[in-house]
């Protein structure tokens, strides 16, 4: 009785063949972070002073880095999630569901890093400046 999997041979040069590579290009990031400024934090409520260490913190990773304008609500919709989750007695599943969300939208996970092909540190092939 043959083994193996059912069907036709992998044809890595067919157009939607789960056997070709990722094409997509990589993005590097810098593993110092993102020294940028952080942008302010959005106007509507009173933030903590936890809550803003969380979005200095949040704008400082190397995914950061990758971020553009777009992002603001929901890196502040993160700032808020974890705080209501580490500053309240009661936590749902969704409230955590939806921290994970972010955290994936965002690229904060290493799952996420992956799927958006971002690395932490500088290209193969870079030039280091003496």
């Amino acid at each position: 009785m043959p083994r193996g999997r059912p069907g036709p041979k992998p044809n890595p040069s067919a157009r939607f063949s789960r056997h070709r590579a990722d094409e997509r290009p990589v993005t590097y990031l810098p593993p110092d972070g993102c020294e940028d400024e952080p942008p302010p934090m959005p106007p509507g409520r009173g933030w903590s002073e936890a809550e803003e260490a969380h979005w200095r913190e949040l704008w400082s990773t190397p995914a950061a880095h990758a971020w553009d304008d777009g992002v603001f609500p929901a890196v502040a919709a993160l700032v808020v999630a974890t705080s209501t989750i580490l500053g309240s007695g009661r936590v749902s599943a969704q409230l955590i569901g939806e921290q994970r969300a972010l955290m994936n939208d965002l690229g904060l996970t290493p799952a996420a890093m992956d799927r958006l092909r971002w690395v932490i540190g500088e290209p193969p092939n870079a030039v280091r400046p003496d």
